[in-house]
């Protein structure tokens, strides 16, 4: 719509709302050109909207109203049309105004649409439908048709969908065509084709299928990555058919495997059937040809009973045709027999039914001539002969019965015609034998037969021992045994020697089976092979299928000489006439046939990799180009969609999009050589469709098999290749059947590579146009740019160029303008602002050309703000060099930094006139031009930064001088305290020492607390300093100075809490110290003098001058004092209980200092030369401990004088008759059960008490003396001291 409809629409609309409408119908009508003729403009207009805002999430234009009011549908629009102007993933978290904002904004700043609406007027309840529409109306103008490629649908989504698509396309007829195939139930009844269908069957689950599973799980990444990136496009529904959404092809995927499982089931049921009517089938075979040797052998003796009738006694003929009448009936049930086993092959459909069938309808009546025979040769003279010879029947009779009565009454009659008949069983066995008609039968035999040729040889000694048994006998019964004998060596030297035969003979067809099962499983493995290669597979690699062809070649050449052994061994067994000939001859005729058949298949196996070589590398290439050609259109679509550049980059742009077009012209070459190459292509991915009509296909190799022969070259029809590896195939002269589809080819065309070969050729068309499209809008940009340029010019600029260089400039814009508005649409939005834009350039350079006339404004104040610029810029930069420069360390020097500072300032102060007088004069200026202005506030703005990172520079030099000042002085106080703690020595044992000690404490607790605000102060200036280094060194991360400025502190720091710490320790031991020592002395003393009172009572008068009634006295006295010293028991615990307890006080004082003298030596290393020389005074816990071993000592010294000196006076006068004073149970008794008591007693002390209680209890019994100290010694130090925790915060508090 133009600009002057849209005038008049803006104009009408404030007059009659009627008239609106009636124009706007009328512009729709105009632009809706070729819309449905039933359709009004406004339906076609909001059709419109609707295909352009297609799939987009959350945008459904349904009115002209409410549709539009969150701004999305006008987002959409633009997005769907220019992607590259808005972001519509993030327009999407903006809100409903700042969309409408935008699109208005873009719109008219690109194509110049008028704004006839505010967000405001639609995002509102109630929209103003006419405004809409005439807006819309404006873009359906500009965008009449929206591009083909959905700018959402990325290109990695699209590559993803295309793969996916391939995928599952493959996968799904590959499933397809397996169900067809697993849904067949006929199976052959041979044994062998059944086998070959099983071991096909495992090779398919095993070989074939996980591959397939690789790609179905391939499938479902895909998917779920396409779903992710298409989430809420609506893309993936229809893009994709339903059949090959995920869904689908799982559910497939899973109704092949059970349709195979169901099949392999069945498979496995055929063969055990199979392999059952084989096994029957041989014993049909073995019994027929048994039978055959039975009535041979019964036609020979029927001729020779015939010729010796007349000769035999009667009894004897009859005897003979018994025998042969009793063959003749076995010969008959075997029959009956073999009629019903073929009979249960034949309802079997066991392939060789009907020739068992003719066989046992042949044997049959080949026993009814034998009957026959036997009937009229034999059973017709006996019956006229007359038995007149009674007499030798006599003698005859009695010699059989003599014999039969000698096996049955002697043991060793008995064991030879155990024997004979046991060789004549092994003898019928062996003839009765088969050979067996597969490897696996000839191998069982001839295990078999290895058992009992074993045995066989191994029963010449039942022989020898019958031979052995011929001396017993004499006469009559010695010519019996002789002839018995005689007839069992016949017997056995004959089964030996046909058990050796047989041996031999099995040796050697098993040798020649081995051999030739190894090269027929050669052989079929490379046909498997070959038969179930699937050439159309895409992702087969033509690399390795050539490799393996050249091996193949090579092994066949080798394998040759190998083969044609094997061959020439079966031939001979053969000529030797070899019992299994037939068996030998049926391997070699599978032998030459497969051979044959592999050599034609390697014939098939050239063709198709060089039809396959040719498709996969025409593929290759047109995915490539296809590649190229896209990454042709990104580049386009990206790079040279730019709306916004400068003039070195937009000439940059232009000589790229130049490079471009040769590329693309150079491009065309390989376009026409691939639509060239497509049509020599063969369709190979064919092969694995199913075919919707049959399909003429060249035969590669002859194919002869049954009734079908096919010669290469022929050409046949395929009417059904659901079946990978056989085709259902229809010869030229009309035979029908499944013929392997490796054996086939598909002729060109290849319908799939010519539209590939022209889809490249149109993505190469609109590659072409769209190079167009861009170089013409880069052009226009490229002018678009030079007017901004020109239009950021300010007059100085101008006058700066020079008139030549500006006409130029003006001239080239113009001309170029005029170029591009001639070759484009005069309707094009761009070419219109084009137009207007070109107009306002002139008249910009017309301004511009007046102005420069003029008087020039300002340019003193330029030059001086020139001049001041160059002065600030220097101070700024010596500034910043201090602030980069690290912090000194020693007060000198930076008393010497401070100093130069202030005359930095001084001097930079000595220029505040002059930058007052700039912006005086700027204010004075009639005209300020944009450029003076930016001049002016540029030295403004470094002037106020240069003072600013001045103050603080110079606030961090404060800082840094308080902390090297507060780092020395604490250096030395620390230092001092430090000395002064190390000073002192152990803990003493007097109260006097001890309060001064406490005394001494207290003062340094005191000078501690007076210099914790020195310490304090400094760590607060250190963090001071951190900051203002920071603040000064805005662009630098890491500060190794101020790092070994603060470690320094931390070190200080340190000192200080651990000085803290021992201060408060030591002064609580002291304190526990003083209040243990007194209570001590107090004890001490008490006991000690009570001590000695009772060590003064003791009398020293001699035994031997008491005389009994003094020896009473004497001993009631000495109980009574006894009796005392065990109730001191308890206090003289007390006493070593508190001296204990002061002597560990004392040690853990002690050990504590020794720790913190250690501790000093690498902060001071010369500490015993710093320290002042004091007297050393003896160790308080020493002292003690002398004290109570010898108050211990004299302790039990009293109790044992007094318990040895009533002892002793009363084992002298206890015989007396005038002493009539009785211990009882006193003395001895009750000492020892105050032991006892005691002993339990000191197993349950403490560490306090326990040394305390031995020593009182070991002074009353009498238990060897212990050493007190060495009791103490025990006392561990370690617990008090680990539970003794201080804070170095209590100094704050």
């Amino acid at each position: 719509m133009s600009e002057e409809v849209v005038e008049e629409v803006v104009v009408v609309e404030e007059e009659e709302e009627v008239v609106v409408v009636v124009v706007v119908e009328k512009e729709i009508s105009d632009i809706m050109v070729g819309q449905a003729e039933n359709l009004t403009a406004k339906e076609a207009l909001l059709r419109w909207a609707r295909n352009t805002t297609h799939k987009y999430p959350s945008v459904e234009v349904k009115n002209f109203t409410t549709s539009w009011r969150d701004g999305l549908a006008f987002i959409a629009i633009i997005h769907r049309n220019r992607p590259d102007l808005v972001d519509w993933r993030n327009m999407r978290q903006r809100s409903p105004r700042e969309r409408l904002e935008t699109a208005f904004h873009v719109m008219e700043r690109e194509y110049g649409v008028t704004r006839l609406l505010d967000p405001e007027d639609v995002d509102t309840p109630e929209p103003d439908e006419k405004s809409l529409i005439t807006y819309v109306s404006q873009l359906y103008e500009i965008f009449p048709e929206p591009p083909s490629i959905h700018p959402l649908y990325n290109i990695e989504a699209q590559r993803k969908l295309e793969e996916y698509r391939e995928m599952a396309t493959t996968l799904l007829h590959w499933i397809r065509e397996h169900i067809s195939f697993m849904r067949d139930r006929h199976f052959p009844t041979n044994t062998i084709e059944l086998k070959r269908m099983a071991h096909e069957s495992s090779r398919f689950r095993q070989e074939e299928v996980p591959p397939r599973l690789r790609d179905k799980n391939s499938c479902q990444r895909l998917y779920r990555d396409i779903q992710k990136l298409l989430d809420g496009t609506g893309f993936l529904e229809d893009e994709l058919t339903p059949e090959l959404h995920y869904n689908n092809v799982d559910s497939e995927w899973n109704r092949l495997m059970s349709l195979y499982q169901e099949r392999d089931d069945a498979l496995h049921d055929s063969l055990s059937g199979a392999d059952r009517l084989q096994r029957l089938a041989e014993k049909v075979h073995r019994e027929i040809k048994q039978t055959e040797i039975t009535l041979e052998e019964v036609e020979v003796r029927i001729e020779d009973e015939a010729r010796r009738v007349e000769r035999l006694h009667p009894m004897d003929a009859k005897r003979n045709c018994d025998a042969l009448d009793g063959e003749l009936a076995q010969c008959e049930d075997t029959i009956k027999t073999l009629h019903s086993d073929v009979k249960v092959l034949r309802e079997g459909k066991y392939h060789e039914a009907p020739t068992l069938h003719k066989r046992v309808v042949k044997l049959e009546e080949r026993y009814v001539s034998v009957r026959t025979l036997f009937e009229n040769r034999l059973l017709i003279v006996l019956n006229n002969r007359s038995f007149t010879q009674q007499e030798s029947f006599t003698t005859t009779k009695r010699i059989v019965v003599s014999e039969s009565r000698l096996v049955e009454t002697n043991e060793h009659f008995r064991f030879l015609q155990e024997c004979i008949n046991w060789c004549k069983d092994k003898l019928k066995k062996l003839n009765d034998s088969e050979y067996g008609n597969d490897l696996a039968a000839v191998e069982r035999e001839y295990e078999s037969h290895q058992k009992e040729h074993k045995i066989i040889h191994q029963f010449h000694t039942n022989v020898d021992q019958c031979a052995a048994a011929e001396n017993n006998f004499k006469g009559e019964e010695h010519t019996v045994y002789i002839s018995l004998l005689s007839q069992l060596r016949k017997i056995y030297a004959e089964l030996l020697s046909l058990s050796n035969k047989r041996v031999s003979d099995l040796h050697s067809l098993l040798d020649f089976l081995q051999a030739a099962t190894q090269e027929l499983i050669w052989l079929n493995e490379r046909e498997e092979q070959e038969l179930n290669r699937d050439w159309a597979n895409k992702s087969l690699n033509i690399s390795d299928v050539e490799r393996y062809y050249e091996k193949l070649m090579g092994e066949l050449e080798k394998r040759e000489v190998q083969f044609s052994a094997v061959q020439d061994r079966g031939n001979s067994l053969v000529i030797s006439h070899h019992p299994a000939s037939k068996t030998v001859e049926a391997y070699l005729a599978a032998m030459q046939t497969q051979w044959q058949w592999l050599l034609e298949l390697t014939l098939c196996l050239e063709t198709h990799l060089q039809h396959a070589s040719h498709y996969h590398t025409f593929f290759t290439d047109i995915s490539t180009a296809e590649q190229w050609v896209m990454a042709q259109d990104e580049k386009l679509n990206t790079t040279f969609s730019v709306t916004d550049f400068g003039l070195d980059d937009g000439e940059q742009l232009l000589r790229e999009m130049q490079e471009v077009r040769e590329e693309l012209s150079q491009f065309n070459a390989t376009v026409d050589e691939l639509i060239n190459r497509s049509k020599s292509v063969v369709p190979l991915k064919q092969r694995r469709q199913t075919l919707r009509q049959p399909t003429v296909v060249t035969s590669i190799c002859n194919y002869k098999k049954m009734d079908m022969s096919i010669n290469k070259g022929e050409r046949c029809t395929v009417h059904d290749n659901s079946n990978r590896v056989k085709w259902s195939v229809v010869t030229s002269q009309g035979g029908k059947g499944m013929v392997p589809g490796v054996c086939f080819t598909i002729p060109p065309p290849n319908q799939e590579a010519i539209d590939s070969a022209e889809k490249l050729k149109r993505q190469y068309e609109r590659c072409i146009a769209l190079w167009q499209k861009k170089q013409l809008r880069m052009r226009q940009n490229m002018i678009f740019a030079t007017i901004k340029v020109v239009k950021s010019w300010d007059l100085a600029q101008f006058i700066a160029m020079g008139s030549e260089q500006r006409n130029a400039i003006r001239r080239a814009l113009n001309e170029d303008a005029e170029k591009l508005l001639q070759e484009g649409d005069p309707n094009d939005p761009q070419l219109r602002r084009l137009k207007r834009e070109i107009d306002e350039v002139n008249r910009l350079f017309d301004e511009f050309e007046r102005r420069a006339s003029e008087p020039k404004p300002g340019a003193v104040l330029v030059e001086q703000c020139n001049s001041l610029k160059e002065y600030l810029d220097m101070m700024e930069k010596m500034l910043i060099q201090r602030c980069l420069a690290g912090i000194p360390r020693d007060l000198d020097l930076l008393e010497q930094l401070v100093i130069e500072h202030k005359q930095f300032e001084n001097d930079l102060s000595s220029h505040e006139l002059e930058v007052e007088s700039i912006q005086k004069n700027y204010q004075n200026l009639t005209r300020r031009t944009p450029a003076i202005q930016r001049t002016v506030e540029t030295i403004t703005q470094q002037w106020d930064r240069i003072w600013a990172l001045s103050h603080v520079y110079i606030e961090r030099m404060k800082c840094v001088e308080m902390v090297v000042t507060g780092i020395e002085e604490g250096t030395q106080v620390v230092s001092e305290i430090e000395l002064k703690l190390a000073e002192h020595q152990d803990l003493p044992d007097e109260l006097e020492d001890l309060e001064r000690e406490h005394r001494q404490l207290l003062n340094i607790q005191q000078m501690i607390h007076d210099h914790q605000a020195l310490i304090d102060r400094l760590l607060e200036e250190c963090r001071n300093v951190r900051t203002l280094v920071v603040k000064s060194r805005p662009s630098q991360k890491i500060h190794p100075d101020v790092d070994k400025l603060e470690e320094d502190v931390r070190k200080l720091r340190i000192r200080w809490e651990n000085m803290c710490s021992q201060i408060i320790e030591r002064l609580r031991s002291c304190e526990a110290a003083s209040e243990l020592l007194m209570r001590y002395r107090n004890g001490h003393e008490v006991e000690k003098k009570e001590l000695n009172d009772l060590e003064n009572g003791l009398r020293f008068q001699k035994i031997e001058d008491l005389g009994p009634s003094e020896a009473e006295l004497e001993l009631e006295r000495l109980r009574s004092m006894y009796m005392k010293i065990i109730e001191k028991k308890t206090s003289i615990e007390h006493v070593n209980t508190l001296g204990g307890r002061f002597i560990r006080e004392a040690k853990i004082y002690d050990l504590r200092l020794c720790q913190y003298k250690a501790s000093l030596e690498e902060v001071h290393p010369s500490l015993d030369a710093s320290l002042s020389k004091r007297p050393r005074i003896q160790s308080g816990a020493d002292s003690v401990t002398r004290q109570l071993d010898d108050i211990n000592r004299q302790y039990q010294f009293i109790a044992d004088e007094t318990y040895d000196r009533i002892a002793k006076i009363y084992n002298k006068f206890q015989h007396e008759k005038n002493f009539n004073y009785t211990i009882g149970l006193g003395v001895g008794v009750s000492v020892i059960a105050w032991g006892s008591t005691e002993r339990g007693n000191l197993a349950s002390c403490g560490p306090e008490r326990g040394f305390v209680q031995w020593r009182t209890w070991s002074c009353v019994c009498g238990v060897e003396n212990v050493s007190v100290s060495e009791e103490v010694e025990n006392v561990s130090v370690s617990e008090e001291v680990e539970n003794v925790s201080v804070s170095v915060n209590w100094w704050r508090t």
